[in-house]
């Protein structure tokens, strides 16, 4: 049986350079530290990740404050699996995950713990905030939100409601009940569920897809302005071909979460328009060009138009 409180889970593959910063983090949160335990889930990392995160002064200090830290291993490469695993092994009501690259501000457990003290509440969205080593150039700025940035969603909770809709369930910084997902998620047969990141593949929606049947199992969802984290995002994010990966990626997995559980399916005439599109946007490259940063301007709106006439994943787009 769970206690109360929240488990922190921190999925990482090779991230022995990076993971201490939300370690820090959780190491300064202003919560008692029996509300919280934090699992560093290692994704079958090549760099002694595991090693790095048993070594931390931060760890040791979490520990001498009576914080349970603990580092598990999943063998099989992926999110999903990472993310899978560490809800497992959480001891706590609450799960909240975090990437590796987060840091919350240190209200975020206090203030995300009381959010849970309704029961009806399956999931939270937490507030996340872009911290760049060097300002993005402006055709990545426009784009943040591919970035797992949202602070734009504002300052009010929104309440996305419990039905079988599509939210924007981030999922870093994502709060769920861990009793409603073990009942609604399928995650003895992970077959079942949208892969997420998987090595080199960019591909996206598993959060979307846990908030969507949590909501379809009749949990509310919300958006928490007060719940602030900040993502840590080093230039290489700006690479041309890593950015034209991304955007088809979401895109693409966009198309493929509508696919699977709204049922749009992409008919000949969906897929006409989608060409049409495509046309369009390379006859409106001329105007493209006066944005800021042209040349990528125009290469990432031809990407999103031709991610949307290739459409969903055709080995993931039925459920199973």
């Amino acid at each position: 049986m769970s206690s109360a409180g929240v488990t922190l889970v921190i999925p990482t593959y090779n991230g022995a350079r990076r993971v201490e910063a939300p370690l820090r983090a959780l190491l300064e949160q202003t919560a008692e530290s029996d509300h919280f335990e934090v699992v560093v889930v290692d994704n079958n990392s090549q760099d002694d990740t595991a090693r790095v995160v048993e070594e931390s002064l931060v760890v040791e200090g979490l520990r001498r404050r009576g914080v349970d830290v603990r580092v598990v291993h999943e063998a099989r490469q992926g999110l999903l699996f990472a993310r899978l695993c560490g809800i497992q092994s959480a001891r706590r009501e609450v799960i909240c995950f975090l990437d590796d690259d987060n840091v919350p501000e240190p209200n975020f457990v206090t203030d995300g713990l009381a959010l849970f003290e309704d029961l009806s509440v399956g999931a939270v969205v937490s507030r996340i905030y872009p911290r760049y080593e060097t300002p993005p150039p402006p055709s990545i700025s426009r784009r943040e939100h591919l970035l797992a940035i949202n602070h734009r969603m504002g300052d009010d909770l929104i309440d996305f409601g419990a039905g079988a809709t599509l939210a924007p369930t981030i999922g870093a910084g994502l709060w769920l009940r861990r009793e409603a997902v073990l009942e609604s998620v399928p995650w003895r047969t992970p077959e079942q569920l949208m892969p997420d990141r998987l090595g080199n593949q960019l591909l996206s929606g598993g959060d979307i897809e846990l908030g969507f049947l949590l909501g379809k199992a009749g949990h509310r969802r919300l958006y928490s302005p007060v719940l602030k984290v900040w993502h840590l995002i080093p230039p290489s994010r700006f690479e041309t071909r890593y950015f034209l990966r991304l955007i088809v990626g979401v895109v693409r997995s966009e198309k493929t979460l509508e696919a699977r559980h709204l049922g749009r399916r992409t008919g000949a005439l969906s897929r006409l328009k989608d060409c049409a599109r495509l046309v369009g946007a390379g006859l409106a490259s001329p105007a493209l060009a006066l944005r800021g940063d042209p040349v990528r301007e125009i290469l990432f709106v031809l990407a999103s138009r031709w991610a949307q006439v290739r459409g969903p994943y055709p080995h993931l787009h039925e459920t199973r």
